[in-house]
């Protein structure tokens, strides 16, 4: 494997590149924004830098659409006054010493009792604990509300998952496993709504295709209103 470069516009492209027994170059841009280029046997440096110039602005929708989809929430301190994010509203944090735990919504504050509040590791295994329970229950109701959509495509969804991810927001896997960052709770629930469809539709097309979004904006036509408020909202 060979690391090189090229240059389109001010903007510099590193791609790995590797030569393989086949007729036509290949591109896959990966979620960590990577570039990966799988080129001919007989192809040389120069004619592999052009095909990669042709197919430059598509490379970088790629890579502007996986950084997009990254969540940018910042580290909370998880001390009394701050504000965290449930369901696209903000609710002030606050530590209440009691000898049980709990978590609950109290107006505009999100309460959190424990022994020792200045036990910030404790708080946050509390909330995350509290964000899960909430996810069970409005991910899955917004799983069960689209089964019209999923029953209408030929590869059905093999089940929902969710989990704390680093990099993604949601991710369809081959098997048509459909998996929803954790964090989505904070965001309102038509940004976890358009997420889960976003993810659905990679049960028909797995890639970012042009036939992927005209799929996608068939069955989520405010899709990028929606996915601009998450972007700009979780940050």
């Amino acid at each position: 494997m060979k690391l090189d470069q090229i240059q389109y516009g001010t903007t510099q492209i590193n791609y790995s590149l590797e030569y393989a027994d086949r007729k036509t170059l290949g591109i896959k841009v990966h979620p960590d924004k990577s570039v990966q280029v799988l080129a001919p046997l007989d192809s040389t440096a120069d004619e592999v830098k052009k095909k990669i110039k042709v197919k430059a602005s598509w490379i970088l929708k790629q890579q502007d659409f996986f950084l997009s989809f990254q969540p940018l929430t910042p580290l909370r301190q998880f001390v009394s006054g701050e504000t965290h994010l449930y369901l696209g509203k903000q609710y002030v944090l606050k530590l209440i010493k009691s000898d049980s735990q709990e978590v609950k919504l109290h107006g505009g504050r999100l309460e959190v009792s424990l022994k020792d509040k200045d036990d910030k590791k404790k708080v946050e295994q509390l909330l995350k604990k509290w964000y899960k329970g909430k996810a069970d229950q409005h991910f899955n109701e917004l799983y069960q509300s689209n089964q019209l959509l999923t029953n209408s495509f030929k590869k059905k969804p093999t089940g929902l998952k969710y989990r704390w991810m680093a990099k993604r927001w949601g991710s369809c896997d081959k098997d048509g496993g459909i998996h929803l960052n954790l964090e989505l709770i904070k965001a309102p629930k038509k940004c976890i709504e358009y997420v889960l469809i976003h993810e659905l539709c990679h049960l028909v097309h797995h890639d970012h295709s042009k036939a992927f979004y005209e799929l996608l904006e068939k069955h989520y036509p405010n899709w990028k209103e929606t996915k601009y408020k998450l972007e700009k909202l979780m940050v």
